[in-house]
C-alpha cells in the first residue's frame, strides 16, 4: 500500500495529535485513491510535549509521531478579499476543521485551488520514529529518507 510522509508543524501536530485538528490543508494532493495512510513528520521550529506520560519529556520535534489514514480529500478556494460572510459553508466548515481562517488560507495559497485532507484513525506512537525508519516509494529499492519533506512524499515504512 502506497503512503505518506507529510512535514507538519508542530502547533499542527499538537492539534492534530490532541484530536482537535480532523482538516490538514495542502495545496497539493497525492495522486491515490482514498483512503491511504499518512506518516505525521513534526516539523523542528518551537518544542512540543503532548500531556502524555509515554513521552516525558522528550521533544516530537523532527520525528515521525503517528500517523492517520486520508479517507478522503475535498477541494475547494477562497475568494478575496476573504471574509467568512462570502464563503460557502461547505469550506467554512473545513477552514473550522482545520483551525484556519480564510484570509490565513488565502494567504497560504490564494485564490488557488486547495485541498483539504481529511483525517481519520488517528494512531500516535507510543514511541516516536526517525525518518531512518521509512524509504522514498517508487525507486525500485528502497532510498532511505535523509531529510523530511516540504510538503509530503510518498513513502514506504522499512520492515
Amino acid at each position: 500500500m502506497k503512503s505518506v510522509l507529510i512535514s507538519i508543524q508542530p502547533k499542527w501536530c499538537e492539534l492534530i495529535a490532541l484530536g482537535k485538528k480532523t482538516i490538514e490543508i495542502r495545496k497539493t494532493k497525492p495522486k491515490l485513491e482514498t483512503p491511504f495512510k499518512c506518516y505525521i513528520y513534526c516539523t523542528k521550529g518551537e518544542p512540543i510535549y503532548l500531556p502524555r506520560d509515554i513521552f516525558g519529556k522528550e521533544a516530537l520535534n523532527g520525528k515521525v509521531i503517528g500517523e492517520f489514514v486520508c479517507d478522503s480529500i475535498e477541494s475547494f478556494s477562497v475568494p478575496y478579499p476573504a471574509y467568512f460572510s462570502e464563503v460557502d459553508s461547505k469550506t467554512v466548515s473545513i477552514m473550522n476543521a482545520a483551525f484556519l481562517s480564510p484570509m490565513q488560507i488565502h494567504a497560504y495559497n490564494g485564490v488557488h485551488t486547495t485541498y483539504a485532507w481529511h483525517i481519520s484513525d488517528l494512531v500516535i506512537y507510543d514511541k516516536p520514529k526517525e525518518l531512518s525508519a521509512f524509504s522514498k516509494y517508487g525507486f525500485g529499492r528502497p532510498v532511505p529518507i535523509k531529510r523530511p519533506p516540504q510538503s509530503w512524499m510518498y513513502v514506504e515504512e522499512l520492515q
